[in-house]
């Protein structure tokens, strides 16, 4: 559209001073010296209307072209900020068992709660294949075999850090964090048994195959950080716990801490940079309630 914008004008221009050129008679000679009156710098002889005239076209390419920076930065930003109309009711945030349940630190898993369609994808992973850790629901694990498959071809090589755990494994996980860091710093950066994403099977620690900033907020800045967060939402995941977000999720920032919840919300979320809490509307926690809800099979 610009394109042709600046090509009509052009041409409409170059008729105007053909025009205008065709209808002025010859200058003699002995009026082209002087043309420069050294004391205004002016040309004494050009009248000034003939000097607005040279302005005129001048203004119309920079009208123009501002058009086309307004047009091309719209565009832009509309491409950084896709955005669907999800029906916010499609599935449960209450059931383990659905891919958009909602677990923080107010929102407690039954103990029992193991996913019934776990699988191992066929990845770069940090353990061996028969490590229950290594594993994700089937359409998770799909879904990463996708986004590693397009990261590679754009030299780009993640591995999977870590998958689901079970309940029995964050006790493991989380009474070691608090052995070496305490309780204040754990809660900050890793959930009690039963509050655990990783329990779902939605949760997967991605690193580079290097295992250069392994779960290290670092990660950002890497190129495979870089990656993830640029494109792994047209796989269905998202960055659980934000940059800037801990009021909001309960949790610092993991760059290499992704959930799955579906290409469309997954889009959704990345486009207007709301956590799950916020797009569906529940409750935000900080620490740990008294009383949390129970999530259900079937709710």
């Amino acid at each position: 559209m610009c394109t042709l914008l600046k090509v009509s004008l052009i041409n409409i221009l170059k008729l105007k001073f053909k025009n205008s050129t065709s209808r002025q008679p010859p200058v003699p000679v002995t009026h082209l010296s002087p043309v420069i009156n050294p004391a205004t710098g002016q040309n004494p002889q050009l009248p000034q209307r003939q000097r607005s005239k040279r302005l005129v076209p001048i203004l119309l390419i920079l009208l123009v072209l501002l058009f086309c920076l307004v047009l091309i930065r719209k565009n832009t930003q509309t491409a950084k900020a896709p955005t669907l109309n999800v029906n916010r009711s499609q599935y449960s945030v209450n059931d383990p068992s659905s891919i958009w349940v909602v677990v923080n630190k107010g929102r407690v898993l039954p103990s029992d709660f193991i996913p019934a369609d776990l699988a191992v994808p066929n990845v770069a992973l940090r353990l061996p294949s028969s490590d229950p850790e290594m594993q994700l629901r089937k359409t998770a694990a799909t879904a990463l075999e996708q986004m590693f498959s397009a990261a590679n071809q754009q030299n780009v090589h993640l591995m999977l850090a870590s998958g689901y755990r079970s309940y029995g494994e964050q006790v493991s996980v989380y009474s070691g964090f608090v052995g070496t860091q305490g309780v204040q710093s754990t809660d900050a950066s890793s959930a009690k048994p039963g509050y655990s994403e990783h329990q779902l099977g939605l949760a997967a620690d991605v690193e580079p195959t290097d295992r250069n900033c392994e779960t290290d907020p670092c990660f950002a800045a890497t190129p495979e950080g870089q990656w993830v967060a640029a494109n792994s939402y047209k796989y269905g995941f998202i960055i659980r716990y934000p940059k800037d977000k801990q009021n909001l999720t309960g949790y610092e920032y993991e760059p290499w801490h992704l959930r799955f919840v579906g290409s469309a919300l997954a889009m959704q979320l990345h486009g207007n940079g709301q956590t799950m809490e916020q797009f569906f509307g529940l409750p935000v926690y900080a620490d740990y309630p008294a009383n949390p809800y129970q999530l259900k099979i079937g709710q």
